[in-house]
């Protein structure tokens, strides 16, 4: 199903609109039910809004109209009034336009609507916050030609993937998954008694489809051609059809079909192509309302996690009903090289923990702030601590994955929503100790220890709490930390890192070799010239437990 769009420049064409294959025009009401009133509004229509749309076509003002029967003018900076305007509408109209598309950006347009009246054309006011480069996509999708299961499929709410997963499955039959040019898998059919195979099983359940040789060459077959393309079966695997969603030439995802009870038919190729049509104005919907209900997100759980005085208005706000709350802290392990790919990949990790809290924690809000994402999970009397837990474990194994970086979550306390910014600093020291756990060897990224909270660290938080509470107030690093590392640096010794290492491994000297790497003799006659050198007696378990202290702050 294709149509030639002009571009800008190309105003001494005529161009041929017609539609291949039989398939029918969607009309004026059609394409603004497929645009959606957020995106444009169609206000005014002199002849009726039962006109067939034919195409899209970028209008420059400043020059001569491109002739194209029935297509819809995006008039990218077109002045709302002038001496000029009526002559402008009128070359419109001898062109065959049957609507333009315009913003007032807060301007009075009763000129401009006035001179479209009186030519007959209709009026598309856009949303002055749409950029025009996105409204071309859009308008693109929305005029695609359609077969007559379009009726059907543009009923369906804007952004909805999943009912227009369902929706194709029961007019095809089979199961659908749409995912996007990552591989992730946006939505997919839910309907009872439908074909699933291991790649589909593990595909839900990690919402990314598993990257190997096989499955990232099908993707990019499929997302290479322009019409449905048949997967071959392997042994995780049925036979699938597939075909690229597209607005313009830009690829947006794609959609599949495993039917192992009818054969690919002409039907079904023709249902795929114009779910794929549809797919790509929710696609576009939904990339369009990202970055702005990004950005209300975070702006929203920001005085909930930091501003007390405004932590409950916050909630409301969110739609937060519980009395208490329990803040989850999430990171990634390792550093970017710098501050905006540090940034890139912080967005990418809150975008992968969003979307699948959307999913496994759907009652949660998820905010960012310095490069950590937090999870506010409300809580309630019938909330399951160990269900939150899991959920945290499975989204922290899912984000590795895709983002290829260690991923730990810690776990504050139940407090208050008043007090919200209490169990915050909870989660923050409880992942901070895990950050630093991870950086030392002492947990695996594949591991659960990834996912802890205050009582599963025990007495090492506390530790880490006290010294942090005692540096404040300069209590802490001391003289024997201090002078441990003046010697280090004056000599260019180790004696720091062996004797951190010794209290680290309960007083271990073959052990404490073991981690740094050297012989025991090594160990032992560095720890036989600490008492001679600076006083420390590490037989002394007070002494042990000040010098840990010191040097632990030494380490913050």
């Amino acid at each position: 199903m294709t149509y030639q769009k002009p571009q800008l420049g190309a105003d001494k064409k005529s161009v041929d609109a017609r539609p291949s294959g039989g398939s029918s025009l969607p009309t004026l009401a059609a394409v603004m039910q497929s645009i959606g009133t957020e995106i444009a509004s169609l206000v005014e229509t002199p002849s009726g809004d039962q006109h067939h749309v034919s195409g899209s076509v970028i209008y420059d003002s400043s020059g001569p109209a491109v002739r194209f029967p029935g297509a819809v003018a995006l008039a990218v900076g077109m002045p709302l009034s002038g001496s000029n305007l009526i002559e402008q509408f009128e070359s419109l109209t001898e062109c065959g336009y049957v609507a333009v598309v315009y913003k007032s950006h807060g301007a009075p347009d009763r000129e401009f609507r006035d001179a479209a009246r009186r030519n007959g054309i209709a009026l598309f006011r856009a949303s002055d916050s749409v950029p025009w480069d996105q409204l071309a996509e859009f308008f693109h999708a929305a005029i695609t030609p359609q077969g007559q299961s379009h009726q059907s499929l543009v009923d369906i709410r804007p952004g909805d993937l999943f009912e227009l997963a369902n929706t194709v499955a029961s007019l095809i039959g089979g199961a659908i998954a749409i995912a996007d040019p990552d591989q992730t898998v946006l939505a997919y059919s839910t309907l009872p008694e439908q074909p699933i195979d291991e790649t589909r099983r593990t595909s839900i359940l990690q919402l990314h489809v598993p990257h190997s040789p096989q499955n990232d060459q099908d993707y990019r077959r499929v997302h290479a051609a322009h019409d449905v393309v048949t997967v071959a079966p392997n042994k995780n695997s049925l036979t699938r059809s597939a075909v690229a969603i597209r607005a313009g030439s830009i690829v947006l995802g794609s959609l599949w079909l495993i039917d192992v009870e009818a054969p690919q038919s002409d039907d079904t190729d023709r249902v795929l192509l114009e779910a794929a049509n549809i797919a790509a104005l929710h696609l576009l919907h939904r990339r369009n309302n990202h970055d702005g209900g990004r950005t209300r997100q975070i702006e929203l759980v920001k005085p909930l996690l930091f501003e007390p005085d405004r932590a409950e208005l916050a909630a409301v706000q969110l739609g937060i009903s519980a009395d208490s709350v329990r803040v989850v802290a999430v990171a990634a392990s390792g550093t970017a090289e710098n501050a905006p790919e540090s940034l890139q990949s912080s967005l990418l990790l809150f975008d992968t923990v969003r979307a699948a809290c959307a999913v496994w924690l759907p009652t949660a809000v998820c905010g960012i702030s310095d490069n950590i994402i937090y999870i506010v999970l409300p809580n309630s009397e019938t909330s399951s601590q160990s269900f939150q837990r899991e959920a945290v474990l499975r989204i922290a194994h899912h984000a590795r994955r895709l983002i290829s970086r260690p991923v730990l979550a810690g776990f504050g306390s139940i407090t208050p929503i008043v007090s919200t910014a209490k169990s915050r600093l909870d989660s923050e020291s409880v992942l901070a100790m895990l950050l630093r756990d991870m950086e030392e060897g002492r947990v695996r990224d594949d591991s659960d220890e990834i996912v802890a909270d205050q009582e599963a660290l025990g007495p090492r938080l506390q530790l880490r709490q006290l010294v942090t509470a005692l540096q404040a107030t300069n209590h802490l690093p001391g003289d024997f930390a201090t002078r441990i590392a003046e010697h280090d640096a004056r000599r260019k010794t180790s004696f720091e890192l062996t004797v951190r290492t010794y209290l680290d491994c309960n007083s271990n000297a073959i052990e404490t070799a073991a981690k740094l790497g050297l012989h025991g003799n090594t160990v032992r006659y560095r720890l036989s010239r600490i008492e001679p050198l600076f006083g420390v007696r590490l037989e002394d378990p007070e002494t042990r437990l000040l010098v840990w202290l010191q040097l632990s702050a030494r380490q913050l």
